[in-house]
């Protein structure tokens, strides 16, 4: 099969998906996975190895909007608050489910690792498009959920980076990679800004431009040692967040939902074996079953602290999904022959179901019916001093400072 007719068929699936996303309402990344499961049962379709570049780019750009829209200023006054939500979030179910693959089924030792850190995962894809989906995005509420998402996926990277030092020699070249990572997403946030000073961009667009340049950057460095850099990524959205207006936003939004992100998920599919989940599709139900369990009890109990009792059961049932840093892990890892094609399908399989069954539940509260009803469940909810819990009023968070920049959509 031609390149040129590999295109088509892709494009026209991405097309098809974002149709059924509008009617469904379901999260269109999950469905972008199904798609691709579809390709491979109806039409034995690879994905093509020259569109690779196009993936690694999509699976970037997610997190970098995720970093962009939380916003660093409201990150530093709220990063405790985030992380008592997001870290038992992640260490509960890893712990929890690192048990149960490597004692009760037997898993390999890295692959029970992989397995737990993937499917302790909360994705910043889902958490971040459901709530720009109602308007969220801007609000401190949305802010501190983005937040305590971040959290989790600290704690995630640090996990599969710890991994990655226990099969892969060359550790202080592994540190030196991480510092330059970490140098890069500092400074090319920077050199951007300077370059767009220097003229219109307009008709060159220079913003846009840089921005890919950087993730590229990233990519790269990230390859070098085999570690996911969505850590990184993010980091440099909170950067960009300083200095760039909603109209920049807006454009890469398109460019990034249009090509990249659907490329990359589609792809996330394609690799699956389906006859090994169909074979095993007891198991998948098992873990999506399992690692709800352990995510809600995480999750539920510290969203209650800092939501308040109405909001923390919505907020973990939100939290629970997983997609884009699982994805990411998992594709890794199967790419540098870590963990093998049918542990990789049967993770990849629970992370869709539960990408769509907390998109579906998170539905059934009263407050994600509609964009009005969440915007007023949740658009004043930290904008005063206290929350009113109906017994008594506690401290909440405060408004985070006012930028000159005019909100983003």
């Amino acid at each position: 099969m031609s390149v040129d007719l590999d295109l088509v068929i892709v494009f026209g699936t991405i097309v098809a998906t974002a149709l059924v996303a509008r009617f469904t309402r379901l999260p269109i990344t999950a469905l972008e996975i199904v798609a691709g499961l579809c390709l491979v049962g109806l039409l034995g379709f690879a994905f093509p190895d020259d569109l690779n570049a196009l993936v690694v780019l999509g699976s970037l750009l997610i997190v970098f909007l995720a970093g962009f829209e939380t916003n660093l200023a409201f990150l530093r006054g709220n990063l405790g608050r985030a992380l008592t939500v997001g870290l038992p979030g992640f260490l509960v179910p890893f712990a929890g489910l690192f048990a149960v693959l490597y004692y009760g089924l037997h898993a390999p030792l890295l692959v029970a690792i992989i397995g737990a850190t993937a499917l302790a995962d909360t994705s910043i894809s889902i958490t971040y498009t459901t709530l720009r989906q109602y308007d969220l995005t801007d609000l401190p509420f949305g802010r501190l959920v983005l937040a305590s998402t971040l959290a989790v996926n600290l704690a995630e990277d640090f996990s599969i980076t710890t991994t990655s030092f226990l099969t892969t020699p060359g550790i202080v070249f592994t540190l030196a990679v991480l510092g330059a990572l970490l140098v890069a997403a500092f400074c090319l946030p920077q050199l951007t800004r300077a370059l767009a000073k220097r003229g219109s961009d307009g008709f060159s667009n220079v913003t846009t431009r840089s921005l890919l340049f950087s993730l590229a950057v990233l990519a790269t460095l990230s390859a070098m040692v085999g570690v996911p850099g969505i850590l990184f990524v993010f980091l440099m959205g909170l950067i960009f967040s300083q200095y760039a207006d909603r109209l920049f936003v807006r454009d890469l939004q398109k460019v990034a939902f249009a090509i990249f992100v659907p490329f990359y998920f589609v792809a996330v599919g394609l690799r699956v074996d389906l006859g090994f989940v169909a074979a095993n599709l007891p198991l998948v139900l098992a873990l999506a079953a399992g690692a709800t369990a352990l995510k809600l009890a995480a999750i539920y109990p510290t969203a209650r602290h800092v939501f308040g009792p109405q909001r923390a059961a919505p907020v973990a049932t939100l939290m629970n999904a997983r997609l884009t840093s699982a994805t990411v892990i998992l594709l890794l890892t199967l790419t540098l022959g870590l963990i093998p094609l049918e542990w990789y399908s049967v993770l990849i399989s629970v992370v869709v179901v539960l990408a769509l069954g907390s998109a579906l539940a998170v539905r059934a509260f009263p407050a994600f019916r509609s964009t009005s009803a969440a915007q007023a469940a949740f658009a004043g909810e930290f904008a005063t001093g206290v929350e009113e819990t109906g017994r008594s009023a506690r401290p909440t968070i405060a408004a985070p400072t006012v930028r000159s920049n005019p909100p983003r959509a």
